[in-house]
């Protein structure tokens, strides 16, 4: 299974899991085991920008979780 069909996998897994002891278990292993990647200037840059255009615009994005809906139904996953 690609690494895109299992992160596919896992939300699916937690938007529908009603036991917030479990999502939490999930969370605290994810952070455990990711590690900090440094950013390079240019990526700051670019996440200071977008930051300042959510800060003037909050209502212009969208909403991750749609986001994703959108991608799955895209991608049949």
């Amino acid at each position: 299974m690609s690494v895109q069909a299992e992160k596919s996998f896992l939300i699916d897994l937690l938007q529908n899991s009603n036991d917030a002891s479990f999502i939490q278990k999930v969370k605290n292993f994810v952070l455990k085991e990711m590690e900090a990647i440094p950013l390079t200037e240019k990526q700051k840059k670019e996440l200071d920008k977008r930051m300042l255009e959510h800060q003037e615009n909050p209502k212009s994005g969208l909403d991750a979780f749609d986001f994703l809906d959108k991608l799955a139904s895209k991608y049949e996953l």
